[in-house]
């Protein structure tokens, strides 16, 4: 057994509780969302660079402009919500 298996359970009996199933049902909607959009419109298919350094630098500056924009458009939305 790995040294974590005994929170994987916690976390797996946790998950599988009846508040928890409907909360990670939306899981797809939010977090699993960033990611594909990270795949689809940034290149995150596919390595095109070499070495773990500059791929993590990529990572970090895509992400960073992703939560930038997020943030800009959270924002504008509040902005329109006080008006």
């Amino acid at each position: 057994r790995h040294i974590w298996e005994d929170y994987m359970e916690v976390c797996d009996d946790i998950r599988y509780t009846e508040g928890m199933k409907d909360l990670y049902s939306h899981r797809k909607e939010t977090i699993e969302r960033i990611f594909g959009t990270a795949k689809e419109n940034h290149g995150f298919r596919y390595t095109q660079m070499y070495g773990k350094a500059r791929m993590e630098m990529k990572v970090a500056l895509t992400f960073a402009c992703m939560n930038l924009k997020k943030l800009a458009r959270i924002k504008h939305e509040w902005r329109l919500e006080m008006a």
